[in-house]
């Protein structure tokens, strides 16, 4: 399977100190964890996207702009755009102008965010989120594979024979992946031909299965010419032991997760009770792999064993850790990434 490494950059103090680095130390740091990418041996790196909270990276494609002068070879995207809050026109624009710059390296996650109080300000309907996603994603393949496009919708104004400059290098367009949590988003974005990303963080593992093999099926049914492809990512952390993992997690994780929690269910944060599968460490079902370098191996391998996974995200830059311990942990996961690759070939081949 190919290796990603995500972002979402949150700007988090450290619990065990109350302190907090400064936006541009965040930024510095962002920009060391994503230049490691390429020379680290990943195959692809991402950057989020969120408004108006403590998570800070508002803006995925100036990152990519800037890794994509400084690299040669990984994957360029964004984990993920929040496609309803844009445009399609001007998010296929960025996207196109992305993939020329780095030679055909763009590719582009969807989601509709978990914070559903930012359609407010955007002036939307959260209850509408859904609806718009759909609409943008088949604007966005349209506008990337066709050209002279007349077009009308419910959520931005008509077009009448336009064609996208600049065009994207990729064929037939640039790859996109819908963020799903359920096996109905999974087939919606398999009927359209598109690539998938999940985590265990938003539904239980039991679940894993269910929805990457509805993909897969439906995918098939359309009758598609491409393959299907799906990306699982999740947090990670990586320690000399599974101990000291697990101490570590216990410190940084629960309260970072009860304010991602918080921020979905609008209550307050010590109100959050967060499931089993992201407080249990310990059991090999946790969302959050963790461990020491060959338990992590291991872990990741179960996953592949139960679904046909093509490529494990890394995210490993949560929650106000100690950047030390946050550059130990990928070094140490760069060291297995050896291991890690072959897992679940067979089981994700065609």
């Amino acid at each position: 399977m190919e290796l990603g490494l995500l972002t979402l950059g949150d700007h988090r103090a450290d619990p065990t100190t109350g302190e907090r680095t400064s936006q541009r130390e965040r930024h510095a740091n962002i920009f060391e964890y994503l230049d490691f990418a390429e020379p680290g041996g990943f195959d692809a790196a991402f950057v989020g996207e969120h408004h108006f909270s403590d998570f800070i990276t508002s803006a995925p494609p100036v990152f990519l702009a800037w890794l994509a002068g400084r690299t040669s070879r990984i994957s360029l995207g964004s984990g993920v755009s929040l496609l309803p809050h844009h445009d399609p026109v001007k998010t296929a624009e960025d996207f196109a102008t992305l993939d020329v710059v780095s030679n055909g390296r763009a590719e582009l996650w969807v989601g509709r965010g978990v914070e559903p109080y930012v359609y407010k300000h955007f002036g939307q309907e959260a209850e509408r989120a859904v609806e718009m996603q759909q609409e943008a994603l088949e604007l966005l393949i349209r506008l990337w594979t066709e050209t002279d496009v007349n077009w009308s919708g419910q959520f931005r104004p008509r077009l009448d024979g336009v064609t996208l400059q600049p065009r994207p290098i990729q064929a037939p367009h640039v790859p996109i992946k819908v963020a799903v949590s359920r096996e109905s988003s999974a087939i919606a974005a398999a009927e359209l031909g598109l690539g998938i990303t999940l985590t265990l963080l938003s539904f239980e593992p039991a679940k894993l299965n269910a929805v990457v093999s509805s993909y897969r099926e439906a995918f098939s049914e359309a009758g598609h010419s491409h393959q299907p492809w799906v990306d699982f990512h999740a947090h990670v952390h990586v320690a000399p032991t599974s101990q000291e993992a697990r101490d570590h997690l216990g410190i940084y994780q629960a309260p970072f997760q009860r304010w991602v929690f918080s921020k979905r269910l609008g209550i307050p944060a010590d109100e959050v009770q967060l499931p089993p599968r992201i407080t249990d460490f310990a059991s090999p079902n946790c969302a959050i792999v963790n461990g020491s370098p060959q338990e992590v191996v291991e872990r990741i391998g179960a996953f592949a064993d139960t679904a046909a996974i093509d490529r494990f995200t890394y995210q490993g830059d949560y929650g106000g850790q100690p950047w030390p311990l946050v550059m130990r942990s990928l070094n140490l996961f760069a060291g297995v990434m050896d291991q890690v690759r072959p897992l679940g070939l067979e089981k994700a081949a065609p």
